[in-house]
Order: structure tokens, then sequence, then C-alpha cells
């Protein structure tokens, strides 16, 4: 991968003419919170000296909506068109940098379906988005990865007949779908393992209800990996190539960096990782300069974590053709 100082020397045309952008936005966020706030405050004040505050709390109200839609139209959308020109201009470029077969649109993800047929998630999602997809090719390998948010809807009625309706999140985070142009005979599947870890030995009944179809819990030879992950698969003898030890320490590190709950997936011609991500992906900030190093380099980061899944997985290519 190219040097971050030789990267930022190729944006530069691009940031020279988002900087500009970026500064009025945050000269008229400032005038129009201003404008929204010192009023606010003087009212909120005089209400709670007043005798009759209640007709100073109502202006206050309506004082702060109109400031609030004032300042969405003035200032917000400023700051939402410079994020929005800079993700549409700044990454794609970065990605081409990075290899030229990387492609990025920030309206588009991977569907619902697709979600659904990783098979990582038993529960399929009753309100779904998805954005900051990347597709194309890293070398030789096809790959897909976007932001994912996978809710499931709960009602529940109270005793007198009143219902609420909440989501619950099943997958917030990143989903990334890579074709190593093998064809897997089996499906392999690597889940945290909660069950062993939480109640140890006797977790390990809990274990085998939890594969899913037609898979068998496979045991490995790796102790801390197996203190980690569960792994499920249809043909153990597969399971047992596509989880090369350095392909574990991949995994061991992967779940140090994006927490406990990562989850694998081999079906098919394709790897599946679900990795939680909570903060935004490739999301500039328009609180920092356009030029700001740290926040290319925060975004090199996010992506090289995955790109080097894909090298490290190549070594094993070798071992399967396509039929």
């Amino acid at each position: 991968m190219r040097s971050i100082r030789d990267i930022l020397d190729e944006l530069t045309p691009e940031l020279e003419r988002l900087e500009p952008t970026r500064l009025d936005y945050l000269k008229k966020s400032r005038l129009y919170l201003t404008i929204l706030f010192l009023p606010l405050l003087g009212l909120l004040a005089a209400a709670f000296l007043s005798p009759y505050p209640i007709p100073l709390f109502v202006v206050a109200v309506l004082w702060f909506i109109g400031g609030m839609i004032l300042y969405h139209y003035r200032a917000g959308s400023l700051g939402s068109r410079y994020l929005h020109a800079y993700k549409s201009s700044v990454i794609p470029r970065l990605l081409t940098l990075i290899d030229p077969g990387l492609r990025y649109d920030p309206a588009d993800g991977i569907a619902p379906d697709t979600f659904i047929g990783t098979e990582l998630y038993t529960t399929s999602p009753d309100r779904y988005s998805t954005e900051d997809l990347i597709h194309g090719t890293f070398g030789k390998t096809d790959l897909r990865l976007a932001e994912i948010d996978a809710e499931e809807k709960h009602t529940t009625t109270d005793s007198e007949g009143r219902t609420e309706t909440s989501y619950v999140t099943i997958f917030k985070g990143l989903l990334f779908i890579a074709d190593f142009n093998k064809h897997f005979q089996g499906r392999t599947f690597v889940f945290p393992d909660f069950a062993e870890s939480t109640f140890g030995n006797f977790g390990r009944m809990f274990q085998k209800w939890s594969g899913r179809r037609d898979t068998s819990l496979i045991r490995l030879e790796d102790p801390e990996f197996e203190n980690a992950f569960a792994v499920y698969s249809t043909d153990e003898i597969e399971a047992r190539y596509i989880l090369s030890t350095a392909l574990m320490r991949r995994l061991l590190h992967l779940r140090e960096r994006f927490g406990k709950d990562v989850r694998i997936g081999f079906k098919e011609s394709s790897i599946v990782l679900a990795v939680p991500h909570r903060e935004s992906f490739l999301e500039p900030s328009a609180r920092v300069s356009a030029f700001e190093t740290g926040q290319i380099e925060k975004m090199l980061t996010e992506l090289q974590y995955f790109l080097e899944l894909i090298e490290e997985l190549d070594l094993n290519t070798r071992i399967w053709t396509k039929a």
C-alpha cells in the first residue's frame, strides 16, 4: 500500500475544492446556533423569573422549533452537502489509489436477502438499512463490504390493551463478502463461543444446539481459538483445511480489534464476515480540516483490516478449485 504522504498528494486537488465548503459550513453553523440559543436562554431565564411563566415557555418552545428548522436549511444542509461531496469524490479516489479495481457507492449497500442468506444470524430483520458499499476486486478477489443495521420488531401489550412497538438490534456493523475463486463442498461457520466461556464444560451441550442446518460441532486443536469460537460445519475435513493456523490467528486478531461477536461463514464460493462496528464507517468529520492526515489514516486503517485478510486467505487458493 502506498504511503499516506503520497496518497494525500494525490488527493490534494479534491481536498482544496472541498475545504472552502467546510469552512463556510462551520461559519454558518456558529452564526445560526448563536441566533438560536442566545434568545432561547433569555426566554427561559425570563420564564423562571416571571410570575406567569407558561406563555414564555410556549414562546421558547416555538422559538427552538423555528430555530432548528432555520439551522437545518441554512447550516445543517451545507454540512450534509460537504459530507456527501467528500464521500462521493475523496473516498472513491482513495480506494482507486489503494487498488484500481475497488469502487465505492455511499448510497448503495448489501441487500437484505443476501444478509439473511449468509446464515450468520437466525432472525430475519423487520427493519433494515445499508450504505457505504465498497465493491470490485482487490488483486484477483471479488468483494463487497457495506454498513448494515438490521433490527427485529418487538410488540408488547400491557394489561389495559395498549401496544408498544420497539426494535431490537440483530446486527449493526460491517458485512464483508469475498469470493476466493474456489468452491466449498460444505458450509462452515465460526461463531462466538459464549456458551463454553460462560458455563465451562457444561456449556458444550449448548454449543451443539447453536449450529446451522446439517452442521456438526467441530473441535480444533488450538486452545485459544477454541476458547473464543465455536466451529460448525457440514464437512469436518474441509473445515480443518479452511481454518489454517494463519487464518485462526487472523480471526483472533479481528476479535480483539472489533469485539467478541465477530461471526464468519464459508459457503459456496465465498467467505462472509459480520463485524460489529458501532462507529460510522468511512465517515468524514466536518469539524476537522479536509487535509487532516489522521482522518484519512483512520479510513485506511479500517480498510486495511479487511484487505489484509484477503491477502492472508489467498495463501490457501491452491488447495481448492472451482467445480
